[in-house]
């Protein structure tokens, strides 16, 4: 492999598209291409340099970011093989924050799906240029035409063929290059250049006018000598105006082809090279701030330069039981040489350096630097994250984070007893390398709980934990963390009184307890007067009503918004002590819950659900039949609305499944814990029979 050449030569690339739809075969035929493999492996077969993970390889889908590299007509491309399927489509966002463009895949057979739309907008919330490639155009159901239709109206935005089929199906053999206007077949494998078939001839003039006259539109110079003397720009002026057209995204330029039988990915690399920006034109369209990060009001910039300051960003992160962490990165500024140490700037932590890496799918070549716009790894730095900034130690500069959607799906993680620990930590380790996943133990339930994006991403999570750390796990729904208060106030007295031969145990309290307002928590206060119980007594008391809180009265729920006083009691010279008015303290605690009028609280969520404009009622109905509590709806550019809602955690437990039904998979949501009501009297009943049950 040759060395990188210069960053203007440089293209980083990720490849995005749906599910299946093609992105690992594509990478596999670049780089076949590009001659940084001797022949094409198989996704059936788990043969591709991109399929590096067990899970992958079974069920045929991308579940995390892979980095390969190849070099077409002198210029290095790093190639990002991107998740596709909706649960981990959010890996997606992590790559095109390091990335200069993008090439979107879409299906000759059905042209675009919802997980098109979401990547869409993400490419433009990352300001990404994308050029697209309709994938598949040999397969029975193939319609280039229509494809074409959908695409535009669908993303909202004029597209251009610069190349099109000779014939679709079973009959698609090859395609015409628009701009030198060459036909090209691939015959028993050879690709060749033959002659413009008279049976698309009518099609390419067609689509070659449209496509100059898209061009010339942009440039005033370009369109008066087009319309006064017929003057069809240069072809110089043609990838001028089009690199353009796609660096701007005024335009989204179309190939076409077949990525498993290797036509038309030619063509498509040259697009690549010629409209695809270098890290250079990237810095122009979105320069490199940052802040620093001991004066966070202070902006700082940097250059795609080799002679600027070191700096990168943690892409991914790959935890292997054996070898170790892997840190995969992206160089924004500078250079990095093989064991110099850095600053994380996010985590203000000084790291000694390490081996470095370039990446083709698993395999790990050793290098001894890497430069302004180069992809790599870093081995073995513990205290490195996906997301993090590193750079020179005496210039530092941190980045903006990449912020992901908060996971949808959540589950308690069930295991034999003995296996906690170890189940426990592999999460941990999984979370490391998966920015989308939650961990965490709920203090109310003490369930270990794990939220991903999805049920599949969960399963596989947990397919992985067996593979790797030899842990076995399985989910099942999560208990809802309900809680307890009072709705009225009491006077209740708690007395012990024990004599068992020897020193004898006495405490007599009296408490007050009365409800505080919802989220006003615990206080308590000592109103004894007299020393009618002495000081030292008093801490032991409010110590037994704090354990008394812990498990409530009518579903055994943490106790919450109440007031208690000490207000009277009596003790003995001999037989009272700490234990005994702790003890007496819970007794009166308790009691007081029962004359109080326990209620159970549920925790309610708040919820922002985002949904196509066609399906809005059905989500509204659903969301009102789950007793939620619609806020408001704000429209969403693209046609879409936005809906805020309040609802019951017990009824949204499963709200993941339910959207994905109700909008064909193209709705999306959030939800945060935001507050706690008093539970309907019917519904509270079912609570607490169910809690029984279990």
């Amino acid at each position: 492999m040759p060395n990188v050449p210069e960053i203007s030569f440089l293209r980083n690339v990720a490849l995005i598209a749906h599910g299946g739809g093609g992105k690992t075969t594509l990478a596999e035929s670049l780089l076949f291409d590009g001659e940084a493999i001797a022949r094409r492996g198989d996704v059936d077969k788990g043969t591709t340099v991109m399929s590096t993970e067990p899970e992958e390889i079974e069920r045929r889908v991308t579940i995390t970011t892979h980095v390969g590299h190849c070099v077409w007509r002198n210029h290095w491309f790093n190639l990002v093989d991107t998740p596709g399927y909706s649960d981990f489509l959010e890996l997606t966002r992590s790559a095109l924050d390091v990335v200069g463009g993008a090439v979107m895949l879409f299906s000759g057979e059905v042209g675009i799906k919802t997980e098109h739309e979401r990547l869409w907008t993400m490419t433009e919330e990352a300001m990404v240029p994308v050029i697209g490639f309709i994938n598949k155009l040999d397969r029975p159901r193939a319609d280039f035409i229509r494809a074409l239709g959908v695409i535009e109206s669908r993303l909202g935005v004029t597209v251009l063929p610069l190349t099109i089929p000779i014939g679709v199906g079973e009959n698609f053999g090859g395609i015409v290059d628009l701009i030198p206007m060459t036909a090209w077949s691939a015959k028993d494998g050879v690709f060749c250049q033959i002659d413009l078939p008279e049976s698309v001839r009518a099609d390419a003039e067609y689509y070659r006018t449209q496509l100059v006259e898209k061009i010339v539109e942009g440039d005033d110079a370009l369109l008066e000598r087009y319309l006064s003397a017929g003057e069809e720009p240069s072809l110089e002026a043609l990838h001028r105006g089009l690199r353009e057209a796609v660096i701007t995204r005024r335009l989204l330029v179309i190939y076409c082809g077949s990525a498993s039988a290797n036509i038309g990915v030619r063509s498509l690399a040259n697009g690549i090279v010629e409209y695809l920006p270098s890290p250079l034109d990237k810095a122009m369209l979105k320069p490199l701030n940052g802040i620093d990060p001991e004066h966070p009001q202070r902006v700082i910039s940097r250059s795609p330069i080799h002679s600027d300051p070191f700096s990168a960003v943690v892409f991914k992160t790959v935890m292997d039981p054996f070898s170790g962490k892997l840190s995969v990165i992206r160089v924004f500024s500078g250079v990095i040489e093989l064991d110099q140490p850095f600053l994380n700037a996010t985590r203000q932590h000084k790291e000694k350096g390490g081996r470095l890496f370039r990446l083709q799918g698993r395999e790990m070549i050793p290098v001894n630097r890497l430069g302004a716009g180069e992809m790599g790894a870093i081995a073995k730095l513990d205290e490195v994250h996906t997301g993090d900034t590193l750079c020179a130690v005496d210039h530092p500069i941190r980045y903006q984070r990449v912020m992901f959607q908060e996971p949808t799906h959540t589950f308690a993680v069930e295991t034999e007893a003995k296996s906690e620990e170890k189940v426990a930590l592999g999460l941990e380790k999984l979370v490391e390398e998966d920015p989308t996943l939650r961990l965490r133990r709920d203090p109310v339930t003490h369930e270990l709980i794990l939220s991903g994006m999805g049920q599949t991403h969960l399963r596989v999570v947990l397919d992985r934990l067996k593979r790797k750390y030899g842990a076995i796990a399985t989910l099942k729904t999560a208990r809802p963390p309900f809680r307890e208060t009072i709705t009225k106030k009491a006077r209740v007295q708690g007395r012990l009184k024990k004599q068992t031969g020897g020193r004898g145990q006495f405490a007599d309290c009296w408490l007050e307890i009365e409800p505080l307002p919802r989220d006003g928590g615990y206080e308590f206060e000592n109103r004894i007067v007299g020393g009618v119980i002495p000081r030292q007594f008093v801490p032991s008391v409010e110590k037994g009503v704090v354990e008394a809180m812990e498990e409530g009265v009518i579903g055994g729920y943490p106790v919450v918004d109440v007031r208690v006083s000490l207000v009277d009691g009596t003790h003995h010279s001999v037989d009272s002590s700490d234990h005994a008015f702790k003890t007496a303290g819970a007794m009166a605690f308790r009691k007081g819950l029962i004359e109080a009028g326990s209620v159970l609280l549920e925790p309610i969520m708040t919820m922002e659900v985002t949904v196509p404009e066609d399906v809005l009622g059905d989500v509204i109905g659903d969301l009102n039949s789950r007793r939620a509590r619609v806020l408001g709806v704000i429209p969403k550019g693209g046609g879409g609305q936005i809906i805020s809602a309040e609802a019951p955690m017990v009824e949204v437990l499963d709200y993941g499944n339910v959207l994905n039904g109700l909008t064909s998979g193209r709705g999306l949501y959030t939800m945060r814990l935001s507050a706690y009501h008093i539970a309907p009297n019917h519904i509270a009943r079912v609570i607490l029979e169910q809690n029984k049950s279990e």
